[in-house]
């Protein structure tokens, strides 16, 4: 903590540093937030695969036979 016999630039670096870092923290918080909300959240099929395959059978679940 800066005391008031300090000069005026180190009382007034501290706080211009937090908050530059806490305005850096909250910026990238934001855009993460963002970039997140704004991603479909759907499963692509691949190609030739049908939504029916996991219930009648599909390659993963093996056969029925």
């Amino acid at each position: 903590m800066a005391f008031d016999s300090d000069s005026l630039t180190r009382r007034s670096l501290g706080p211009a540093l937090a908050s530059a870092v806490i305005g850096v923290v909250l910026g990238v918080a934001a855009i993460a937030g963002i970039a997140e909300l704004s991603q479909p959240h759907a499963v692509p099929l691949q190609q030739g695969e049908s939504i029916k395959d996991p219930l009648l059978g599909g390659a993963e679940y093996g056969s029925r036979k």
